[in-house]
């Protein structure tokens, strides 16, 4: 793995996830990803561009954002670091996996994660102290921690490899056919269920219609979702605090459409002209 920089890089800690009734050795983390960091560029709006580089092991693979219907969502904390004001992390576009019966949401063998630094004071480098939390998956999950440290200035060259990352993003549901869709709230027998129905066309050979409320404060679980023709419809239920009344912001609905092929992403329960 070429990672330009030579970085503080340790697995700080793990834990073996198995089905029930199922004895194995657990694998050494180490084994499973090795992590460094890409130092990239400054930006023309002076923020500095660098990724995280994991590499895993063949066929193991790790998960996006929102892991779909069963996974470990993975963890950023950069709390640690100095001379940082914000980080905007940017997902590159994932693929759909089935790994025990479920759909995950990740990447197979290699993940590039470009993250946006912007300093507290521009003259001077961020020191880049964070630690990631992750699941490598195959048919076992393993969790693991890793802490990447090191000093980021925006001094390094244009790094293809990050702005290859940049330019494979979720592309949009509308640009690939979206024509319809409708947003439900219905009461369930464990509190609300959120459900959106596309009418797009299929976009490969399993699909599966992620249905996200970021930022709404109430627990949720995605339920798998369906195709009948050219509708696919996606569900999650939401489980409101005791006392909190149901309700949501439509235009805060995300739906994510992820195949074997790539991701599509739409915002909000309106499809505009």
């Amino acid at each position: 793995m070429d990672i330009h920089t030579p970085i503080r890089a340790a697995v700080l800690a793990a834990a073996l996830m198995l089905p029930f009734g199922v004895q194995a050795q657990s694998p050494v983390p180490s084994d499973l990803v090795q992590a460094g960091i890409r130092p990239g560029w400054k930006s023309d709006s002076g923020t500095y561009i660098a990724a995280l580089h994991l590499k895993l092991s063949p066929d193991w693979i790790t998960y996006w954002r929102h892991p779909g219907e069963s996974g470990i969502a993975p963890r950023l904390d950069w709390g640690a670091s100095s001379n940082l004001a914000q980080v905007r992390v940017h997902w590159p576009e994932p693929r759909l996996f089935q790994k025990a019966g479920f759909n995950s949401i990740g990447y197979m063998n290699e993940l590039v994660l470009p993250v946006e630094l912007t300093p507290h004071d521009p003259g001077a480098p961020v020191i880049f102290d964070a630690t990631l939390s992750i699941g490598v998956c195959n048919d076992i999950c393993v969790p693991v921690d890793l802490r990447v440290r090191t000093s980021l200035n925006g001094g390094g060259p244009h790094d293809t490899i990050i702005a290859n990352a940049l330019t494979h993003r979720p592309g949009t549901a509308r640009g690939a056919g979206l024509h319809g869709l409708t947003c439900t709230l219905d009461p369930d027998s464990r509190g609300l269920r959120l459900s959106v129905q596309m009418d797009i066309p299929s976009t490969g050979n399993q699909e599966f219609l992620l249905v996200e409320l970021p930022d709404h404060g109430l627990r949720s679980h995605v339920l798998p979702s369906h195709r009948e023709g050219g509708t696919i419809t996606g569900q999650t239920r939401l489980r409101p605090a005791s006392g909190q009344v149901g309700g949501i912001d439509r235009s805060s609905v995300r739906v994510s459409l992820v195949s074997e092929n790539g991701t599509l992403s739409h915002q909000g329960c309106s499809v505009l002209p």
